[in-house]
């Protein structure tokens, strides 16, 4: 399952790539990034949401029943918050390789977990969740938050970013119970 947890990573920097253009004296020009950001960072949220629902379900540790439902709430509430700023600033979200990796990774990862019961789904589930929430960490630091344009989406990623920082935290720390 980590491997595919990657998969976003490359497509992440091939979209970030094809963004970058030249001006005529060779200069680079910053592009308006904010579609993709927005449908990234959405795209992420719902996946979660979906994620979180399934594994709500069949976690048999109340711990990781918990985080589960937990991060349905957040996200949700994230997923929310990105859409309402995005329309706030006239931004509509846009596809593009990443949000399809992301989609196809998601229905993948509730695939995979569904072959998981008992502690080892709990197990698989929770490092899915570390695998995704570094993966979305990275992202965040390395390219979203630098690469966004328009000052409220940037200061939602940067209040995101905590939270996608603590579910890590508390993901690893469930993790290592386990």
């Amino acid at each position: 399952m980590q491997r595919k947890a990657l998969i976003p990573v490359a497509l992440l920097a091939v979209f970030l790539g094809a963004c970058a253009s030249m001006t005529t004296d060779g200069a680079a020009t910053r592009p308006n990034a904010d579609p993709h950001i927005v449908g990234i960072v959405a795209t992420a949220n719902q996946g979660e949401i979906d994620q979180g629902n399934a594994a709500a379900s069949r976690a048999t540790s109340p711990e990781v029943r918990s985080f589960a439902q937990m991060m349905v709430a957040d996200h949700t509430t994230a997923l929310g918050a990105v859409r309402d700023t995005a329309a706030r600033a006239g931004v509509t979200p846009a596809d593009n390789d990443t949000t399809a990796a992301l989609q196809r990774t998601s229905r993948e990862t509730i695939t995979n977990l569904a072959t998981y019961s008992g502690a080892e789904f709990d197990r698989q589930y929770m490092q899915t969740q570390i695998n995704l929430h570094q993966w979305l960490l990275t992202a965040l630091d390395q390219h979203l938050i630098p690469l966004a344009t328009n000052r409220d989406l940037r200061s939602l990623l940067e209040t995101q970013r905590v939270s996608v920082a603590a579910h890590l935290e508390q993901a690893r720390a469930i993790r290592g119970r386990l």
